[in-house]
């Protein structure tokens, strides 16, 4: 995906001047969220699915890197299962760290509308997972 974003990215006809980079990352991303898209209607289309395997960390004990899997697998298809408007914005901005103004300037929408949509999605996130959190005592 990194590849074909960078090969669009390159053969555009217009692209952002390089002495403004607050413009090339938004820039790049809704190129990337374009060839995303893309890519999940040829794999929806063709019935394959495809999943990525979580990484342990070299040196942790069985249990802890099958308890970190499980973990990751969970997230995931909490996050998988949201609706495409929260899930995006949530992977924009908590994984990919962008801000409400790249978000905005990606979806071409208001910066409040990005802000309700996390929201509401950190929301749906929270009561998709909190039924797996055990009870702490106190």
């Amino acid at each position: 995906m990194l590849q074909e974003t960078y090969k669009r990215a390159l053969g555009a006809k217009r692209k952002p001047l390089a002495a403004d980079a607050d413009e090339i990352r938004p820039w790049i991303f809704t190129i990337m969220r374009h060839v995303w898209q893309n890519e999940r209607r040829r794999v929806s289309r063709s019935r394959q699915t495809v999943f990525d395997e979580a990484i342990s960390v070299s040196g942790e004990s069985p249990e802890l890197a099958m308890n970190r899997k499980l973990l990751v697998s969970e997230v995931r298809a909490a996050v998988d299962s949201l609706p495409g408007m929260w899930r995006e914005i949530i992977v924009m901005r908590d994984m990919e760290d962008l801000s409400y103004a790249e978000i905005a300037a990606i979806l071409d929408c208001p910066i409040g509308t990005v802000m309700s949509r996390l929201a509401r999605g950190r929301e749906a996130l929270r009561q998709l997972l909190m039924p797996r959190v055990p009870e702490v005592r106190r």
